[in-house]
């Protein structure tokens, strides 16, 4: 999965799975967030957002089921 290096306080990167559907964020503390079953234009729309950190907290942490590795 291809990551994508952002400018946000407490996330480094964001990756997407597209067949599997899978987000993948990595953050500042070391842990990183698998997200299932995002679909692409949610992807698109996160990355594309002014502030990526305050979309995440708002539209993906509370929606999607995630595992922590």
């Amino acid at each position: 999965m291809k990551r994508y290096e952002v400018n946000e306080p407490n996330i480094i990167s964001i990756g997407y799975d597209e067949i599997n559907e899978i987000l993948e964020i990595e953050f500042k503390l070391q842990a990183i967030h698998h997200y299932f079953g995002v679909s692409l234009n949610e992807f698109v729309v996160l990355m594309k957002a002014a502030e990526i950190e305050v979309h995440y907290f708002d539209c993906v942490y509370s929606k999607y089921y995630f595992n922590v590795f």
